[in-house]
């Protein structure tokens, strides 16, 4: 290599020097730019997996907004099937549920005395609840039997309570008292 060098006059030395230094000087530029754009690279992967997983939250939010709108799709759908036939007509919903009362007796054959009813209003909506008590003697099957009649009612009642008030001399006899209730909306 000296050699070479020694072939050259003093003009050419200068400039190989100055081109070996300004290719020294790229070099580093060279190495010091692929250093900083190594660490651009490794931040924007850490800014893209964060991106990644706000878009994973957000998707999950999008699913859990999607069920939530389904469920109330659902809700709204099964307060039409309620109130269209399950519902007491909220026009004559007194007598409605007399009417229905009636066919539940006759269908049951129950003979039901001391009929009172109640009204009341369902807080933070526009349903109301119809309480009916009644009393009835018969025995267990009796009992069994206008349950039975109540449940395949097409709309909705609820046996809200059964009490045993006495039991009668004759074997098996007993004197019921039952609390239905019944909805409508206003």
């Amino acid at each position: 290599m000296n050699e070479l060098i020694s072939l050259l006059d003093l003009r050419e030395r200068r400039l190989a020097s100055r081109l070996g230094a300004a290719l020294g000087i790229v070099a580093c530029l060279f190495v010091f730019a692929a250093v900083r754009a190594r660490g651009s690279a490794r931040q924007a992967g850490r800014a893209l997996a964060a991106a990644a997983a706000e878009a994973k939250t957000v998707e999950a939010e999008r699913d859990a907004a999607r069920t939530a709108r389904q469920a109330w799709a659902d809700a709204e759908k099964d307060m039409a099937k309620l109130k269209g036939g399950w519902m007491v007509e909220s026009k004559n919903a007194a007598r409605s549920l007399r009417l229905d009362l009636e066919r539940i007796f006759q269908a049951s054959g129950v003979a039901a005395n001391d009929i009172t009813y109640g009204y009341t209003d369902i807080l933070r909506t526009r349903l109301k609840k119809v309480s009916i008590e009644f009393r009835f003697s018969g025995n267990y099957a009796l009992l069994k039997g206008l349950l039975g009649v109540i449940e395949r009612h097409p709309r909705l009642l609820l046996a809200e309570k059964i009490d045993v008030l006495s039991f009668a001399k004759t074997a098996g006899m007993l004197e019921f008292k039952i609390g239905l209730a019944g909805f409508y909306e206003e």
